[in-house]
């Protein structure tokens, strides 16, 4: 528990570039996993993912928890490229290294990142059965919206939609 205490303590957050190419294929495609891809689902976990992040040009921010060279988090403010007015936030930790405290302090910094950006407000979409998810995001300021009642991989869930005022 100690190293992993260690480990969380010296990452470093950082908007993600196009040297980081190979440590973000790397992440998604370890990544690609049911546990992960059951609540994280914006995109495709792959390599040309990766390449789209690393290496367009773009409006949307992604941004990367990092360990050294190696990516154990991300997360993103996606929205703008479409030409929606608010960023929707998202957030994918490691699955190795979740309960380090890396979703609480990413999230932190992104939404500083959007303060620093000019965004007035931060949208995001969380699935109900996220709990450890709702909690963060509501610990933070955010506030409930919408809720839709759906089915995820053959299972009752619902989709919450949550803003936060940044002004």
């Amino acid at each position: 528990m100690a190293d992993n205490a260690r480990e969380a303590d010296a990452i470093a957050f950082r908007e993600i570039e196009p040297e980081d190419l190979e440590a973000l294929s790397s992440f998604l495609q370890e990544n690609d996993v049911p546990s992960v891809v059951r609540t994280f689902n914006p995109f495709p976990m792959t390599t040309e993912t990766a390449r789209k992040i690393a290496l367009e040009d773009h409006r949307d921010r992604y941004y990367g928890a990092f360990t050294g060279e190696c990516l154990v988090g991300m997360s993103m403010l996606r929205g703008w490229d479409e030409g929606h007015p608010l960023p929707s936030f998202g957030i994918m930790v490691d699955h190795r290294r979740h309960n380090m405290g890396i979703g609480g302090r990413m999230l932190d910094y992104t939404i500083e990142q959007a303060r620093k950006l000019g965004s007035p407000r931060i949208r995001l979409t969380v699935y109900e059965s996220n709990k450890a998810g709702v909690h963060l995001y509501t610990s933070r300021g955010f506030v409930e919206d919408s809720r839709h009642s759906m089915a995820i991989m053959g299972e009752s869930d619902a989709k919450i939609v949550m803003f936060k005022e940044l002004a």
